[in-house]
């Protein structure tokens, strides 16, 4: 029987730090090329994700992550929250930034509707409680009809006369 040997040769890329376009491939072991090449592929992806590479396919084997000196970087594609407004002084991207958080107040008045909208809902009759959970569900006043066997334009007046009563009844809230 005979063993199989492994012949293949493993490459490092070496960019000529005078002419960026010529790269050497230098030949290096087998167990430093799987320690080194998983980076070079991962900032490979990143940069190609984010549309900041433009290497051709065929020159990828030569990408040594080095993006600084890369001739297929694509320059100044990246805002940094540092870089300073144009017409403002000592102010930064990232402090113009709007906070989307919600504030404190804004929690404490949500909860306060939902809970009276609960509250409005438990008074409703069944049926209608059920036309309301439907429609939360996103379901048309066509299959609600269906659903509870009624017509549908039975169901748009009611639909309509419980949004009524819970507008009327959450005035103070909206």
């Amino acid at each position: 029987m005979k063993t199989r040997t492994n012949n293949r040769q493993f490459f490092y890329p070496v960019r000529d730090a005078k002419n960026p376009y010529n790269v050497s491939l230098e030949p290096i072991p087998e167990h430093i090329y799987h320690q080194i090449m998983p980076d070079i592929w991962k900032t490979q992806k990143r940069m190609q994700r984010s549309c900041r590479c433009t290497c051709p396919k065929a020159m990828l084997r030569t990408c040594d992550a080095d993006c600084d000196f890369c001739p297929y970087r694509v320059a100044d594609s990246m805002l940094s929250f540092d870089a300073p407004v144009e017409d403002a002084e000592d102010l930064t991207i990232g402090e113009m930034l709007v906070d989307v958080t919600p504030s404190p107040e804004y929690i404490l008045m949500n909860k306060e509707l939902i809970e009276a909208l609960y509250d409005e809902l438990e008074k409703l009759d069944p049926d209608s409680r059920r036309i309301c959970e439907l429609i939360m569900q996103g379901k048309s006043e066509r299959e609600i009809a269906a659903d509870m066997g009624k017509r549908q334009s039975t169901i748009n007046y009611r639909k309509n006369k419980v949004f009524f009563i819970l507008r009327e009844a959450l005035k103070d809230y909206i």
